[in-house]
């Protein structure tokens, strides 16, 4: 089965991980480091940041876990930079 890729979706995330990385002053080998060495596995922090792959949700939760963001805040920041990916509530 072919999974959904919303080039618009990760074209925000990949800004979003950009920017919190950035925060830090890390490189993307330091980062995908000190998660290694926290976790039994590694994230490859350039694919993510090139937003060419969908990344799954555990490996997005691992890198906002790292960078101290809630997930929910995460997303708000994905909103803020694309208002096209704002889902409205119906009422």
């Amino acid at each position: 089965m072919e999974q959904i890729k919303n080039e618009r979706l990760l074209s925000a995330v990949k800004l979003v991980l950009k920017e919190l990385r950035a925060k830090t002053g890390l490189t993307q080998e330091q980062v995908a480091n000190n998660i290694k060495v926290n976790k039994d596995y590694s994230i490859h922090i350039g694919r993510n940041e090139t937003g060419n792959q969908n990344m799954t949700v555990s490996t997005l939760y691992e890198l906002c876990e790292y960078y101290k963001v809630p997930v929910s805040e995460f997303f708000k920041r994905v909103e803020e930079i694309d208002k096209e990916l704002k889902i409205n509530e119906k009422k």
